[in-house]
């Protein structure tokens, strides 16, 4: 799939690739629109290359905010499955790729279908997992440090109990001062944790299970079983529905699509809450036949390999003044795969309280999120 990261109030999807298989190297920013209901429009940027070099196109990467920069890490050509460990670097200020300059020694082995995070007040990068045609699936940690002029790989020595190698699996990080707004540099967090779940193992089994990485403290904890196999689905830091004040809300991953071995996860949004396993199902899948031709409120297609982020969206230009100036949590789905389909639409998914504030201010009144169409390209 392709990857994405979230900068200011735009989502960035880089690269992927389509079932031919051809690999691509574009950037898209998907930017929602101060009105109600909820509409987003596509902006295709063009990019250049510090030194006009060629970065090759890819799919599996990562992709990682970090202030204006989103750092992209990993992925595979999956023409030929020539995997990268390489870290380019986008500059959202300019729109310039660069190569970040690395010694050989210490880099982690090529892979894709991996997790990763920013860590340390974003001066560090944490990834881990994903697999390579030579590696099969890894169980690896490593850790990226990006203070200037000290840019280096290292592999730290993790304790604790470690899960068993996997790709394809989901990985959320939760801070002390998390949110949905992406990291501010500037403010070192007193704990961070790296929530994974799911995955493909070596064996090529559908995994069930859930661990936490303390990431200043680098151990494993072992939270327990989810209650199903899944792999292949996209997931984004959340909160669980409750209080007014969406930061007041207790953390969770929201997570949509995915495999369980053997058919597709239905097309609910859930919640998983990284201290309890505790579950809750944001969404209902709706069938195509139940929903009339012209309407905007159509659950997404059950898929696997989706992208996910979680944006602060400011959505009113009301005549709640107060509300005009503030920003709204959207979760946002976008593309992924069927087993006869490649995807390119764009669903965008609110806590029902926000949505109705949201509609207040812009004196309408819907009920449910709307469908931004991935075809509605400026």
């Amino acid at each position: 799939g392709c990857a994405a990261a979230v900068v200011g109030d735009a989502c960035i999807f880089i690269g992927g690739a389509d079932r031919t298989p051809k690999a691509l190297d574009d950037v898209w920013i998907l930017k929602f629109e101060r009105s109600m209901p909820l509409t987003a429009r596509w902006i295709r940027k063009t990019t250049t290359t510090r030194g006009d070099e060629k970065l090759p196109a890819r799919s599996g990467a990562s992709a990682t905010a970090i202030g204006t920069d989103v750092y992209v890490f990993g992925g595979q050509d999956p023409s030929t499955g020539v995997c990268f460990n390489d870290v380019v670097v986008l500059d959202t200020t300019s729109w310039e790729w660069r190569r970040l300059i690395l010694a050989e020694s210490g880099s982690p082995p090529p892979r894709n279908g991996h997790v990763a995070c920013a860590a340390f007040g974003g001066k560090a990068l944490v990834i881990h997992g994903g697999s390579s045609p030579e590696e099969g699936p890894m169980g690896d940690v490593h850790v990226l440090n990006l203070e200037e002029g000290g840019e280096k790989w290292e592999r730290p020595r993790v304790a604790g109990q470690a899960p068993e190698p996997r790709e394809m699996h989901a990985g959320v990080s939760f801070s002390s001062r998390v949110g949905v707004a992406s990291v501010d540099a500037s403010k070192e967090p007193s704990n961070e944790e790296l929530l994974v779940f799911g995955g493909r193992g070596r064996e090529g089994a559908v995994l069930r299970d859930a661990h936490v990485l303390d990431v200043r403290a680098m151990r494993w904890t072992r939270r327990g079983d989810l209650g199903e196999a899944l792999c292949a689905h996209a997931a984004a830091p959340w909160r669980v529905p409750g209080e007014e004040n969406f930061l007041k809300r207790k953390p969770a991953a929201a997570f949509f699509g995915g495999f369980d071995g053997a058919n597709l996860r239905s097309s609910d949004v859930s919640l998983l809450e990284p201290e309890t396993l505790a579950k809750t199902v944001l969404s209902g899948s709706v069938s195509a036949a139940s929903a009339s031709a012209d309407s905007p409120f159509k659950s997404p297609q059950a898929r696997f390999a989706p992208s996910c982020v979680a944006v602060d969206a400011c959505l009113a230009a009301g005549t709640n003044e107060s509300f005009a100036t503030s920003s709204i949590p959207v979760l946002v789905v976008f593309g992924g795969l069927t087993p006869t389909s490649d995807l390119a639409d764009v669903t965008a998914w609110m806590d029902g309280p926000d949505y109705a504030r949201a509609a207040l201010a812009a004196t309408t009144e819907p009920s449910k999120p709307n469908v931004a169409p991935a075809s509605d390209l400026d």
